[in-house]
């Protein structure tokens, strides 16, 4: 899995893509290059896609879905928008990322640890946190 919520104002964008290791791990570059790409208009993100990545439009609850890899058997990243609920956000980063590290089967980590299990990026005008779990 690699994940990440970008935090912009009272928004949460959460990007999220499961598949196998052997196609996520060689795009964390591209990913964190998408990232690090996000910036805000209308309140609403845009971004650079990697080479060969391709978007496709809103869906249901999908602000967007992104594909990479084959195009026969693509795998995608979900781009979802949700409201930040009162309270603190570290502990609602934290909620979030256990909450995918269970999706994987993975023990739940304490907030001393997130430091180590994640990369904070500063974006244009919102914060990122980036998770990579293609390892695990």
């Amino acid at each position: 899995m690699l994940a990440a919520i970008v935090i912009q104002a009272d928004q949460a964008w959460f990007f999220k893509s499961l598949g196998p290791k052997s196609q996520l791990e060689p795009q964390v570059e591209a990913f964190r290059s998408l990232l690090n790409s996000v910036r805000f208009g209308d309140g609403k993100p845009q971004w650079e896609l990697p080479d060969g990545w391709r978007q496709k439009g809103e869906s249901g609850m999908r602000f967007a879905t992104l594909e990479f890899g084959p195009v026969e058997k693509p795998v995608e990243l979900t781009v979802i928008r949700l409201p930040i609920p009162p309270g603190d956000r570290a502990s609602y980063i934290l909620s979030n990322v256990n909450r995918w590290r269970q999706q994987l089967n993975l023990t739940p980590i304490a907030a001393a640890e997130l430091d180590q299990q994640s990369e904070e990026l500063k974006l244009d005008g919102a914060v990122g946190i980036m998770v990579d779990l293609t390892g695990n």
